[in-house]
């Protein structure tokens, strides 16, 4: 649908107020405007019923994985129900009137979807009526959030996904090379990456692959547009975002035979080099791939993600998984229990056993994660042994701008584009984007 130009400037505050219209009914409103404290749901004694959804692709198996199983448990007398895109689009969800309590997602994707839709509820001021603290995550969270939020709390952070170092332990024994220590150097894993690209007994192996993440979660907490400058961040941190690129484009491909490798495949080697076709010798990718992929019969470690020299001991930045109430809901308080639930110790050591970065971090957490895996004697805790990067500062024009900023990196990579004409194009194409959004 198309929209007023004014309804895009006003967009944050437009959702505080309700636009799908249905943020009445809530229980801890009505009880409030009766005069008598609302009960919260360790006080009520009659079943809720809470459906949960996200613009994601969770499978219904997923969430009760990680999620719906532990909630049931620890609220017996709430039905937890999960619609998965599967069975209806996120997009539909309004125009067929279903009910939704909870939504969730990370990222832009929580920008994209329950943020752009209207479904969001400020829960300011439920967070200080059930007594949860923000602050608890051991990160400033919020300030990269608010320029978009508008200074609301649209949802609470219970998980964490980010980057690492994994490494096949065989292709390094088979070529004599040393394994990454614990918390890696950029400049030491290139290195490796020289040594482990070559051709053996027919096989071409790369030393290197890299997740496409690295844009989003950069070590230098770059955002994509600066709204005080009304300028892309590609310009007004020029020197910083050609560092990123040197470190994900160029440099992985200045081994010799790297290329080679890439000519032959037809494309840059990716993820199921690493875990699948077994000849890369490192992958810099995503925590959770143990939990995605058959690695159980890969002989892997594990390593920090590798830090720059300009920013030393520091790792990629977190893409949060957001929890949040709709406007929706009429079952505000109970919703709002689950949420606290999901950010609690209990469950934060739970889900950090799981194999899941928790939000919280503490020394217990940290010693226990992973423990319930199979991987759970491998080198897991060195993920830790990093900082986070701080939260880049978001706006709501991120989902749309997060692709020009990786779509010419291969272009980049193979020598096809070289690297000042690459950033003055995603720059234009920066523009149009906002000025399009701008004029709906």
């Amino acid at each position: 649908m198309v929209r007023k130009k004014a309804a895009l400037l006003l967009l944050t505050s437009a959702i505080a107020a309700g636009l799908i219209g249905c943020s009445t009914g809530s229980g801890s409103e009505s009880d409030t405007k009766s005069g008598e404290p609302a009960k919260t749901p360790a006080e009520s004694s009659g079943p809720v019923e809470l459906t949960i959804v996200t613009n994601g692709g969770h499978s219904q198996e997923a969430f009760d994985t990680r999620i719906g199983n532990s909630l049931r448990k620890k609220f017996p007398n709430y039905t937890i129900k999960f619609i998965p895109s599967s069975v209806i689009k996120f997009a539909d969800l309004i125009a067929t009137n279903t009910m939704v309590d909870i939504v969730y997602a990370a990222g832009t994707d929580f920008t994209n979807g329950p943020l752009k839709s209207g479904m969001v509820y400020d829960m300011t001021e439920l967070m200080k009526k059930h007594g949860v603290d923000p602050n608890k995550v051991g990160m400033n969270w919020m300030q990269g959030q608010s320029p978009v939020w508008g200074g609301k709390l649209y949802g609470l952070p219970i998980g964490v996904e980010t980057l690492a170092t994994f490494y096949n332990k065989d292709i390094f024994d088979k070529f004599g090379v040393a394994y990454p220590k614990d918390t890696p150097t950029w400049d030491e894993i290139y290195d490796m990456n020289n040594k482990l690209t070559r051709v053996d007994q027919g096989t071409s192996y790369v030393g290197l692959v890299m997740a496409p993440q690295h844009v989003s979660l950069n070590t230098l907490s770059l955002p994509y547009y600066d709204m005080q400058t009304g300028k892309s961040s590609v310009m007004t941190d020029e020197a910083k975002w050609k560092t990123i690129y040197e470190m994900m484009a160029v440099r992985p491909l200045s081994a010799a035979g790297y290329k080679e490798k890439v000519a032959t495949l037809k494309a840059l080697p990716g993820e199921a080099n690493f875990y699948k076709t077994r000849d890369a010798a490192m992958e810099v990718g995503l925590v959770h791939i143990p939990l995605s992929y058959d690695m159980k019969t890969l002989n892997w470690d594990i390593a920090a993600y590798p830090s720059l020299k300009e920013a030393p001991g520091v790792g990629a930045q977190a893409n949060l998984l957001f929890f949040g109430i709709t406007n929706m809901s009429k079952n505000k308080d109970a919703a709002m229990e689950v949420i606290k639930y999901l950010y609690s110790d209990e469950y934060q050591t739970i889900t950090a056993r799981d194999g899941n970065y928790p939000v919280i971090v503490n020394d217990d957490r940290i010693k226990q994660f992973a423990q319930n895996t199979y991987y759970k004697d491998r080198n897991v805790q060195s993920i830790f042994k990093t900082k986070l990067a701080p939260v880049a500062p978001k706006t709501i024009y991120d989902p749309d701008l997060l692709a020009i900023y990786r779509k010419y990196s291969a272009d980049l990579a193979l020598g096809n584009m070289d690297m000042n004409t690459m950033m003055r194009k995603i720059d234009e194409e920066v523009q149009m984007k906002v000025a399009e959004i701008k004029s709906r």
